[in-house]
């Protein structure tokens, strides 16, 4: 049950985090080619998935039970969570090492509020939200076409966007995490992009074991193909029981593997 102190925490958090906003705007505004980098590099790696599906899709009318129209609405749901994602989070796991290693996280701990939250969104790529219009462009272009049935389920895009992020959150810190036991961790970052690669196709399109695996241990399937899937055809009570148990499992882990790095760090710079 709530208390009265929680919510003065709550607004608190909320405008820890416009701050963290407004001083990444900044940020972003004194390196304006930033932008027009990015903008160029994401349109670029676009650009190659749909080329490559289009190749595909010459020669075959349909892909393990999707058709052109619905993976690439498919993209356009992984696209738009991949940049939120990138939006708010990226950039803080870059940094995350350093935090570790350069005494950085000293400073978070001092603060009035959860060092964890400081670390997760002090950085942000505010260039990226055009990646995230980008997606949702791609998404509405090809809604009608995929079979997407429209109306009131427009409202479920949201929520599926969002437990896109989540997964990619989680996924990212459990690879992330181990830099307190570890001197770099760039060859867990490396793993993790490699990883990440199966986040990029539908589910289905794998065998049996790596569908599974990227739907439970690993659960990179979460990120675009699950959410585009759940919009397109529904989902059942049990998947999303499976799902909700999975990211719970991964929220868990991540928050015990945190304290016991902290205690680590406390102890090491001691």
């Amino acid at each position: 049950m709530k208390t009265k102190e929680s919510y003065p925490s709550l607004a608190r958090y909320w405008r820890v985090f416009l701050v963290q906003v407004k001083n990444n705007f900044v940020r972003e505004a004194v390196y304006r080619t930033n932008f027009l980098t990015m903008m160029i590099v994401d349109l670029i790696w676009l650009g190659i998935e749909y080329t490559l599906f289009a190749i595909i899709y010459a020669n075959t009318p349909t892909l393990a039970g999707w058709t052109q129209p619905q993976v690439f609405f498919f993209l356009g749901v992984f696209f738009s969570s991949d940049a939120l994602f990138t939006t708010l989070f990226q950039r803080n796991f870059w940094n995350f090492s350093d935090l570790v290693n350069k005494g950085d996280l000293d400073i978070l701990l001092t603060k009035p509020v959860h060092p964890l939250f400081l670390a997760l969104t002090r950085w942000m790529n505010l260039t990226a939200v055009f990646n995230l219009f980008l997606g949702l462009g791609i998404l509405i272009r090809y809604a009608d076409e995929a079979g997407f049935a429209g109306g009131s389920r427009w409202f479920l895009v949201p929520l599926w966007l969002l437990i896109g992020v989540l997964a990619a959150l989680l996924l990212r810190f459990a690879f992330s995490i181990w830099i307190f036991w570890t001197d770099r961790s760039w060859a867990l970052s490396r793993l993790y992009y490699q990883f990440f690669a199966f986040a990029t196709k539908p589910d289905s399109l794998y065998p049996k074991v790596i569908r599974y695996t990227i739907l439970t241990a690993l659960p990179f399937g979460f990120i675009g193909s699950v959410p585009a899937r759940a919009l397109l055809r529904g989902i059942s009570f049990s998947e999303c029981v499976g799902i909700t148990a999975v990211l719970a499992t991964f929220a868990l882990i991540n928050g015990v593997l945190w304290k016991k790095g902290l205690r680590r760090y406390q102890s090491a710079s001691s």
